[in-house]
C-alpha cells in the first residue's frame, strides 16, 4: 500500500493579503468585478457601463439578439456532455476588461506555472524525484487516472511535453487573481474567445472606440507555425493534423474552427493508420504521411494497442511511431496528469521545488479530500465549499451540483474521498450581465491560453470569460460567456512569438476520405430536399391557378410518381402529395422521406465538415435549420394553416439550397471536399431524373392531346419546361422529352450533363496513375455510361409524331424494350455510386487490388 504523506502547507488555511479563507464564521464576501463596495463602477468599467446605461432596454435586447444571431451564423456551438445535442452559444454584450498592468502580472504568473509543470511532467515520467523527496504525496500522482506509465521514456515533441496550454483564473475575496483549475494538457476555448470578439465587433463596433484593445486573431496561425517549427527535423514541410474525438465532443465546433483557421485536416482515429512505422492519413488521393498530431483526444484513448483497448478514438500503433521518432504529438501523451485537480492542492510545492520561487499567481485554496484532515474540515462546513470531482475534464468538469443534497454529497465523498477536491465558495467573482436587456448578477471565471515560446510561454491577449448563474446544489450549471479585452499599455510593443522562417510554405492541404464522403452525402441530401421542395412549391402554385377538369385529372396522378420511393417501404411505393395535408406532412413530418428529415441528414453531414466548410456557406444551412425548427409538426392542422406553412418552408428550401451552393462556390477552396459535394449533387439529380423519366414512359402509348398536357406538366414539375421550349420550340412530345432529359448536355437536369460534371470533378480528384488504378477505372466507367446514353436512338422504341399531329404512327417493333433499356441505364447509375465509393471514399478497390497482388 502506498504511504500517504500530507504536506503541512496543504492543510493550513491559505492566506493572501491578510484574508483567511476557510475560517468558520468569518468568510469574506465574493469580489465584484465591475462595482466597488459603494456600488459605483470600478475605473476599468466606468466608460463601458456608461455606454450600456445610455441604451434603452429595447436597444440592449436588440443588440443581444443580433449578437446571438451572428454567433449562430458562424456555427458557434457547445454540445451537451452526452454529445447528442448542440446548445446555442451565448455571449454577453458587456465585455471583461484586463488593464495592461494586471495583464503583465498574469503573463508572468502563467509562464511561471507552466514552466514548473513542464519540469514536473518530465520528472514524473522519468526519475520521479519530487516523490522520492516526499515533497508531495505519491497517491494523487501515481494513483491518478491520468497517470500513464506506458508513456514513460517516450521522446518529447521539440524536447518539451507542453506546447499549448490553458489555465482557469478567478478572483479571491480581496480581488487577487488566482488559478482555479488547470487545462494544461488540452486548452479548450480558444475559438470561442476569438469568435466572441468577432461577433461583438460585428454588431456593436462603436463600443471599441474608447479603448485600445489587443487582438488575438492570429492565434491559430501562430499555433500552426509553432507545430511546423518543432517538426522541421523530421521534414522540411511537415504535415500537421488535428485529432478530434468527432462530433460527439461537446467542443467539436472549436475543433472545426481551429482546423479551418490553421489550414490543416481535422481527423478522427479511423482517418489515420500506421504503416511501416509511420503515420498516414487516408485521403481521396491515397495515403499521405503525417508528421505532427495536434491532439484533442484524452491521452488514454490515443492507442488501443498500448493504452485503453475499448475505444476507436485513437490509432493502433500511434505510440510506436512516437517512440520511433517518425511523428510528434502535442501536447505529449501523459500531459493529462497536470490537469488532475488533486494536484491543485500541491501546486505551490511544485513551483517551489522546480523553480525555487513563490507562486506569482496563487492557487485558489484547494483541499484534496483524500487527506483525512482536510476531508473532515470540509465536511464540517460543506455548504461553504464547492466540491469537484478530480475526474472532470475540459470545459465541463463535474459540478458540485451533480450530487444534490449535502447528505448525498457527504456519502459520495466518504465512499471515494480521493476522487474529490473542495474550494471555498467565496473564491468566485461576481459580475454584471444584461439579459434580456435587464441587469442581473452572475459569477464568472476566465480561461487563458498560452503557447510555448522558446523556453517559456507567451499568453494570447484575451480569454474565454465564462459566466455562471447562481445555482443551488442539485441544479445543473449552464454557463454563457463574454468577450475579454486586454488593454494596451502606452508605447509597449506586443510580445513576439517564434515565427517560421520566411519562404517556407505549408504542405498542400489533404482532404480525408471521410470528409469527402460527408461532402458527397451533403450534396445528395441537399439536392433531394431541393427536388421535393421545388415540386411541392410548383404544385402549390398550380393549385391556385385555373386548371380545367382535364388538366386537373392528368396533373394530380403525375405528382405522386415524381417523388422518390420511400426508403423504408422498398419497391416503388411513394408518399401521396395530392392534398394539402399530404404536402404538409411531406415537408415537415419527422418521419424518413420528408423534406425536413432529408435536410436533417444534410445538416448532420455538414456538421462533420465544418472545419472545411466556409462560415458563409454554413450560414445558409444554419438558416435552413432555424426555419424548420421554428415550425413544429402538428397533427390535424387546418388545411389553410398547413398550406401556409408548406409554402413558406418549400420556398425557403428552394431559395436557401441554391444560395448554399452559390455562396460555397465563391468562398470555399475548390478542393477534393467541395468537388465531392458537387459530385453528390449531380449524382442525386441524375438518379432523380432517371426515376422521373421512367415514371412517365407508361403514358407514352396513350398519345393524343392528353399526353401532351401530361408531358407539359411533367416538364414544369421538373423545372425544365422553358428549357424544352427554347431547344425544340414545339409542343411536348415523347422523343424530344427523352432526348432533353437524357442526352442534352446543356440542360442542368439532364442525365448526360450530370454525368459530364461528375466525370470532370472525378478527373480533377483522381491521382496521377498511368497504370490504370481504381480511380481511373471509376472515371472510365462514367465515360462508358455517357457513351451508351449518347448512342441511344429513341426512335427504336418510340414512333416519331405524325405530321398532322392527330394520326397515331405505328409503334416500332422494339417498343416493349423501352422500359428495360431505361431500367438498365438507371441501374448503371446506381452502380457508379458504388464504384466511386470503393475507389475514392472507402478504398475497397485499392485494398482488394493489394490483396490480389499479394496472393499472386
Amino acid at each position: 500500500m502506498l504511504k500517504l504523506k500530507t504536506s503541512p502547507a496543504s492543510l493550513a488555511p491559505c492566506i493572501f493579503h491578510g484574508v483567511t479563507s476557510g475560517a468558520k464564521g468569518n468568510t469574506p464576501s465574493q469580489w465584484h468585478e465591475m462595482l466597488d463596495e459603494t456600488g459605483n463602477p470600478r475605473p476599468a468599467y466606468d466608460a463601458l457601463l456608461g455606454r450600456v446605461h445610455g441604451l434603452r432596454q429595447g436597444e440592449l435586447r436588440n443588440l443581444e439578439e443580433r449578437l446571438g444571431a451572428s454567433l449562430r451564423e458562424m456555427g458557434v456551438g457547445l454540445g451537451e456532455s452526452d454529445g447528442k445535442e448542440d446548445a446555442h452559444w451565448e455571449c454577453s454584450v458587456l465585455p471583461q476588461v484586463f488593464t495592461a498592468d494586471e495583464w503583465q502580472l498574469v503573463e508572468r504568473g502563467v509562464d511561471q506555472r507552466l514552466r514548473a509543470f513542464e519540469l514536473f511532467l518530465r520528472d514524473i515520467y522519468s526519475g520521479k524525484g519530487i516523490l522520492h523527496r516526499d515533497v508531495i504525496p505519491i497517491q494523487p500522482v501515481l494513483g491518478s487516472a491520468h497517470y500513464l506509465a506506458q508513456v514513460s521514456g517516450l521522446p518529447l515533441p521539440g524536447g518539451n511535453a507542453l506546447h499549448l496550454c490553458g489555465l482557469c483564473l478567478t478572483r479571491g475575496p480581496e480581488g487577487q487573481l488566482a488559478v482555479r483549475h488547470h487545462h494544461i494538457s488540452r486548452a479548450s476555448g480558444i475559438s470561442y474567445m476569438m469568435q466572441n470578439r468577432r461577433a461583438l465587433a460585428r454588431v456593436w463596433p462603436e463600443v471599441f472606440n474608447d479603448f485600445d484593445v489587443r487582438s488575438s486573431a492570429e492565434a491559430p496561425e501562430t499555433i500552426i507555425e509553432h507545430l511546423h517549427n518543432i517538426a522541421e527535423h523530421i521534414s522540411s514541410e511537415p504535415s500537421v493534423v488535428l485529432l478530434t474525438p468527432g462530433p460527439a465532443s461537446f467542443v467539436y465546433s472549436e475543433h472545426t474552427f481551429l482546423a479551418r483557421r490553421m489550414g490543416i485536416p481535422l481527423v478522427q482515429g479511423g482517418d489515420l493508420l500506421v504503416l511501416d512505422d509511420c503515420l498516414y492519413l487516408k485521403t481521396v488521393q491515397g495515403l499521405k504521411r503525417v508528421h505532427v498530431v495536434y491532439n484533442r483526444v484524452a491521452d488514454q484513448f490515443l492507442d488501443p494497442l498500448v493504452l485503453r483497448m475499448d475505444t476507436t478514438l485513437g490509432v493502433p500503433g500511434l505510440l510506436h511511431c512516437l517512440r520511433r521518432g517518425t511523428v510528434l504529438i502535442a501536447n505529449a501523451p501523459g500531459a493529462n496528469l497536470a490537469d488532475d485537480k488533486a494536484l491543485l492542492s500541491f501546486s505551490t510545492e511544485i513551483i517551489r521545488y522546480y523553480l525555487g520561487e513563490r507562486p506569482i499567481l496563487p492557487t485558489v485554496p484547494t483541499y484534496w479530500l483524500g487527506d483525512i484532515d482536510q476531508r473532515e474540515m470540509v465536511i464540517e462546513d460543506i455548504e461553504d465549499y464547492e466540491i469537484r470531482s478530480v475526474r472532470g475534464d475540459d470545459l465541463h468538469p463535474p459540478a458540485d451540483t451533480d450530487f444534490g443534497e449535502p447528505a448525498v454529497l457527504q456519502a459520495a465523498i466518504r465512499r471515494d474521498p480521493r476522487a474529490f477536491i473542495a474550494q471555498p465558495r467565496n473564491w468566485r467573482t461576481r459580475t454584471l450581465i444584461f439579459h434580456p436587456g435587464k441587469k442581473a448578477e452572475h459569477l464568472q471565471d476566465h480561461l487563458l491560453f498560452a503557447l510555448r515560446n522558446g523556453e517559456g510561454f507567451s499568453l494570447f491577449p484575451g480569454a474565454l470569460t465564462r459566466i455562471h448563474p447562481f445555482v443551488r446544489r442539485g441544479q445543473s450549471e449552464k454557463w454563457s460567456s463574454r468577450d475579454t479585452w486586454v488593454l494596451t499599455a502606452p508605447d509597449t510593443p506586443p510580445p513576439s512569438m517564434q515565427r517560421r522562417p520566411a519562404g517556407i510554405l505549408p504542405i498542400t492541404r489533404q482532404i480525408t476520405s471521410r470528409v469527402a464522403e460527408a461532402f458527397y452525402w451533403l450534396g445528395r441530401y441537399l439536392e433531394r430536399a431541393y427536388h421535393q421542395a421545388y415540386l411541392i412549391q410548383t404544385i402549390e402554385t398550380l393549385e391556385t391557378e385555373e386548371l380545367t377538369d382535364t388538366e386537373r385529372r392528368l396533373y394530380r396522378p403525375l405528382w405522386n410518381r415524381l417523388l422518390p420511393p420511400l426508403e423504408s417501404a422498398g419497391g416503388d411505393r411513394r408518399r401521396s402529395i395530392v392534398t394539402r395535408s399530404d404536402r404538409y406532412q411531406l415537408v415537415l413530418s419527422p418521419e424518413a422521406g420528408s423534406v425536413w428529415s432529408t435536410i436533417r441528414r444534410a445538416i448532420s453531414n455538414a456538421e462533420n465538415v465544418l472545419e472545411v466548410l466556409s462560415p458563409e456557406a454554413w450560414s445558409a444551412v444554419s438558416e435552413l435549420r432555424v426555419r424548420f425548427e421554428r415550425m413544429r409538426f402538428r397533427e390535424g392542422l387546418a388545411d389553410s394553416e398547413a398550406a401556409k406553412i408548406t409554402r413558406r418552408l418549400a420556398e425557403a428550401t428552394s431559395r436557401l439550397v441554391p444560395q448554399f451552393y452559390a455562396t460555397a462556390s465563391m468562398t470555399m477552396l475548390a478542393d477534393d471536399g467541395w468537388r465531392f459535394c458537387e459530385i453528390g449533387s449531380h449524382m442525386e439529380r441524375a438518379v432523380l431524373t432517371s426515376n422521373a423519366v421512367r415514371s412517365i414512359t407508361k403514358s407514352f402509348a396513350r398519345g393524343g392531346h392528353g399526353l401532351e398536357i401530361e408531358l407539359s406538366a411533367f416538364l414544369r414539375l421538373l423545372g425544365t419546361r422553358d428549357a424544352y421550349r427554347r431547344v425544340y420550340q414545339t409542343r411536348a412530345e415523347p422523343i424530344p422529352v427523352l432526348e432533353l432529359l437524357w442526352q442534352n448536355q446543356q440542360v442542368p437536369r439532364s442525365v448526360a450533363r450530370c454525368l459530364y460534371r461528375c466525370a470532370l470533378r472525378l478527373k480533377e480528384s483522381a491521382p496521377d496513375d498511368s497504370t490504370g488504378g481504381p480511380a481511373q477505372r471509376a472515371v472510365l466507367a462514367i465515360d462508358e455510361l455517357q457513351q451508351r446514353i449518347r448512342s441511344t436512338d429513341w426512335t427504336r422504341f418510340l414512333a416519331p409524331p405524325s405530321e398532322d399531329g392527330e394520326t397515331p404512327a405505328p409503334q416500332p417493333p422494339a417498343a416493349h424494350e423501352l422500359d428495360p433499356h431505361l431500367f438498365f441505364l438507371s441501374s448503371s447509375l446506381l452502380e457508379l455510386h458504388t464504384l466511386m465509393a470503393d475507389c475514392f471514399l472507402n478504398h475497397q478497390a485499392s485494398i482488394a487490388e493489394a490483396v490480389q497482388s499479394e496472393m499472386v
